[in-house]
Order: C-alpha cells, then structure tokens, then sequence
C-alpha cells in the first residue's frame, strides 16, 4: 500500500533541508535569513521561486545559475537529499508521533552542525547549546530509558572525549565535540552510548583510511570529527539497543 504520509515527510525533509542551506551559508549573519531574499551569492541576482525549489531546481538548472551561468554548489542537492532521507527514516521508525518530531528537530540542528564542521573545522556554538539543551531535557523521555542511564549515557559520551581533548591539549579534537558526545549520550542513553562512541571512531578510522589511500589526507591532517559523532547517534538511535541487546544476549550478561 502506497504510504501518502512517508511521500510527504520525505517531501518536507527536502524543503527543511533547503532552509538548513540557507542557515549554512548565512550562519555568521543569522539576521539575513528574514532581512533579505534568496540570491545568488555570485552575481548577486534575486533568485525567482521556481530557482528554488529543492533538488529538482538544481537538476533543472544542470547546477548553474540561471543568470550568471557560475556553478552551483553541491552542498545544496546534498543536504536536501540527506534532510529528506533522515526525515523518511524517522517517520518510517517512530511513525507519527512526537517522538518523531523531537528527532527531526534536534538532527536539524545537527545537520547544520555537521555541515558547517566540514567545511571549516568549527562548529557553531548556539545550534549545539540549542540541541543539547533539547537532548538533556527530553531525549530520556522520547529515548524511553531512565534519566540515570541518560546522565551515565552523557557521562560516557562527553567524558571520554573530553579526557581526549584534555589529554592532547585540543590537538585530537576540540571542546565542540565534548557536547556533541554529551548530545549522543542524553539521546540514546546508557549503555548504547558506549556502541555510539564505538561506531562514531569506527567511521572516523574508515574515513580515514579512505582519504589516506586516495592521498586527501596524511597522518598529520586535522579531521572533523563532529561529523562521525552526529552519524553515530542517528544509527545508534536506530540500530543501537537491537545491536546491543543481540551483544548482551550472545555473552550472556542480560
């Protein structure tokens, strides 16, 4: 049976994920997002709605401006295409409901936060306070787990990184990503914060290892590693008590 709703969150995922480009681009003048219309930021021409609506515009337009002719950056398919297939997966696994949209808006906030750490290694401050905020409040609540193992779940993910940052005087990793890892640990507790920290180096060495082959990167090469920790929480949110309840289950701990 065709799933209406699953269209439409997928549909409103692209649209969000529009406006978290826009977010991106205008982080360090927020007020521009109300003050001023759409454009290109190239030959500063105002783009017109039908330049914008999300993915299909930029496929139309075979990524350049229709005035100027300059390219389009691909961070904007990127991000839409990303938001809207969160957005699918969370509906298809919390279904409507609240929990799905405490979900859809606290990684929002960490996608701008991913996005902007990429390209230069910083993450802005006020969108990761707003997300943690928002993960120590709730995300035992929706998490459906105590807030005990929310606060062992923080101490886990925030702890360990920062006696990395402590340790390696901020040369491995950045205060940043302590909240981030506070973020994973409120969101997905305890001890499934320990599978996220597990996965989010996983993913990081991978990354790694794929640059270094391809000559992107060497060993002395500073690497974001926000980014890893935001994919880890969305897959442990997802996967992560089914992986560690198998684990529990084969040792014989449970």
């Amino acid at each position: 049976m065709f799933n209406y709703l699953a269209v439409f969150f997928l549909l409103l995922g692209l649209t969000i994920g529009s406006f978290l480009n826009v977010v991106i681009f205008r982080i360090d003048d927020l007020k521009t997002i109300v003050l001023e219309r759409s454009h290109c930021p190239q030959c500063k021409k105002q783009l017109a709605w039908y330049d914008l609506v999300p993915f299909l515009s930029f496929v139309m337009l075979r990524a350049k401006c229709r005035y100027c002719g300059k390219p389009i950056s691909w961070q904007y398919p990127i991000v839409e295409l990303c938001v809207g297939a969160l957005f699918l997966i969370l509906f298809m696994y919390f279904g409507l409901s609240w929990a799905f949209g405490f979900y859809a808006l606290i990684f929002s906030l960490l996608t701008v936060v991913l996005v902007y750490d990429v390209k230069t290694q910083t993450v802005p401050e006020i969108f990761v306070w707003i997300a943690l905020v928002l993960a120590a409040v709730s995300g035992w609540y929706f998490g459906g787990f105590s807030i005990t193992q929310a606060l062992l779940g923080a101490l886990v993910g925030g702890g360990f990184l920062a006696i990395l940052v402590f340790i390696s005087k901020e040369k491995w990793m950045g205060m940043g990503d302590i909240k981030i890892g506070l973020i994973l640990g409120f969101l997905v507790g305890y001890p499934q914060a320990l599978f996220g920290l597990f996965t989010a180096f996983i993913l990081g060495s991978v990354y790694g290892l794929i640059s270094m082959y391809f000559k992107k990167t060497d060993l002395k090469s500073s690497v974001a590693f926000a980014p890893f920790v935001i994919l880890a929480t969305l897959l442990t949110l997802i996967y992560g008590s089914t992986i560690v309840n198998w684990y529990l289950g084969i040792t014989g701990y449970r």
